[in-house]
Order: C-alpha cells, then sequence, then structure tokens
C-alpha cells in the first residue's frame, strides 16, 4: 500500500513540478481570469443598466468571480497528455506499465490542479474579497466546498479523460480539447450564473453533469445550499464522478480494441 501510494504522490509531484515550469503560462492565465471579471463585469453593469438582469449586479459579479475561483482550478485538460503519447506512438507501451495510463494522467492533473489553484484560484478569490467583498462560506460549509471542489476536479479529468480517447481516431487533441472547454464553459455556469436560467433550460442543466463542476461548487461556496442540502449536492457530484467513471472505462476499451486492430 505505501509504495502505490508512494507511486501517486510521485505522480503528483510531476504534475505540480511541470505546471510550475511554465511560470508565464501561471501570470497569463491569472492576468486572463482578471480581464474576464473585468470583461464581464462592464457586460452585466450594462444589462443591469437596461433593467433586463432578474438579479442584482452585486449577485452576479460575486458568482462571475467564484466561477473563475472554481474553474481555474478544476478546469483540467488530459487531451494533450494522450495525444502526445498517441502522436509519438508511444501510448503502446502504457499496457505494460505497472500503473495504468488513467491513474497517471490522473495524478499528474492533481499536481497541476494544485498549482494552479494557487497561482490562479487563490489571487482571484483574495482579490474578489477585497474588492468586491465577496463572502466566504462558514463553518461546515467551507469543508461541504473544498469536498465538492476535490469532485468537480474529478468530474472534469474524468470527462477530458473520455473525450482524449476520441485521439485514437482523429490523431488531433486540440480539437477534442476546444470543443469540450466550449461545452464544459457553456454548461456549468462561467459564462454565466445558472440561476438566472428559466424554469424549463434549468432543468435540462441540471440532467447534465456540467453545472456539477462549477455551479455545485458556488453554490455551496456561497452558502446557496447548507446541511443537509449541502450534502445532497455532493451526492450528485459523486453519481456523476461514477458515471463518468464508467463512461472513462468504457473509451478506454474502445481505444485499446482500436490499438489492437491497427496492430499497436
Amino acid at each position: 500500500m505505501k509504495s502505490k501510494t508512494a507511486k501517486y504522490w510521485e505522480l503528483t509531484k510531476i504534475g505540480f513540478k511541470e505546471a510550475s515550469a511554465y511560470r508565464l503560462d501561471a501570470v497569463t492565465g491569472l492576468a486572463s481570469s482578471l480581464l474576464y471579471i473585468i470583461l464581464y463585469y462592464y457586460i452585466w453593469q450594462a444589462i443591469a443598466a437596461a433593467g433586463t438582469l432578474a438579479s442584482s449586479l452585486s449577485a452576479v459579479m460575486t458568482y462571475i468571480v467564484v466561477a473563475q475561483v472554481v474553474s481555474s482550478t478544476v478546469f483540467i485538460s488530459v487531451e494533450g497528455f494522450i495525444g502526445r503519447k498517441v502522436r509519438h506512438g508511444t501510448i503502446v507501451n502504457e499496457l505494460k506499465r505497472p500503473v495504468t495510463l488513467f491513474t497517471q494522467a490522473y495524478f499528474r492533473k492533481l499536481g497541476v490542479a494544485a498549482f494552479r489553484s494557487v497561482t490562479r484560484g487563490l489571487p482571484v478569490l483574495v482579490l474578489g474579497i477585497f474588492f468586491l467583498q465577496v463572502p466566504v462560506p462558514q463553518g461546515f460549509n467551507l469543508v461541504y466546498f473544498f469536498l465538492s471542489l476535490l469532485l468537480a476536479l474529478n468530474l472534469v479529468i474524468l470527462f477530458s479523460y473520455s473525450a482524449s480517447m476520441l485521439v485514437f481516431w482523429t490523431k488531433v487533441e486540440w480539437s477534442i480539447r476546444g470543443v469540450r472547454n466550449t461545452v464544459q464553459k457553456l454548461f456549468s455556469g462561467v459564462i454565466f450564473p445558472l440561476y438566472l436560467l428559466p424554469e424549463g433550460l434549468s432543468t435540462v442543466f441540471s440532467i447534465l453533469p456540467f453545472r456539477y463542476m462549477v455551479d455545485g461548487p458556488i453554490q455551496i461556496f456561497l452558502m446557496q445550499r447548507t446541511g443537509l442540502e449541502a450534502v445532497k449536492m455532493l451526492g450528485l457530484q459523486f453519481v456523476w464522478v461514477i458515471v463518468l467513471f464508467g463512461l472513462a472505462r468504457f473509451m478506454w476499451k474502445k481505444a485499446k480494441a482500436k490499438m489492437t486492430v491497427q496492430g499497436g
């Protein structure tokens, strides 16, 4: 057990070190998050001035800031990791390793997420608290939020891993990553607060896994779900983790079959 734990820890450290090697990316990533918030402030301010905003501007901006905190931490990409192995022809070697391809990707991306939470998520949160009076969750909700954030990260990694299996057919990952990112942002709550949706659309969004990647943690952070309601949200996230884990296994099985057909 200790040897496995040590391997997982080493993979996590590798992911953290790889992310920290690109310090310019960290700076530009933080800058893009801040510019995004500023841009959306003026957009939502214009909507509020027109009298068509069914919420207060401060509530919307608080949501947008926390959405950036969450998404900058959990929006991790696995497609590049898989794509490089497919293009370079080293993917067949993964079948011989004692650590599975998914395990490698998972723990490396945990390290990346840890780095991004410190260099992007935390600074955005601190600035949001200072300039926009973003409230910090109290009591058990703070614990629930971190659990929800971890579950959200698992959802993103599993979904990205599943999507990355398409590289075995397309041979390129950038288009797959682009489509997945767009879908995630649109349906998760990064682009606009999901509580502004009409009831019909809100129901549709609720039966998809994406809102549990960002909107779920936000609801807990902002104390919109407390007690049993917060636990229920964690339960829904966990159910989706199981579903997407099944999808990831299914996609990997199909990818392995394609490798076998091609003589890999």
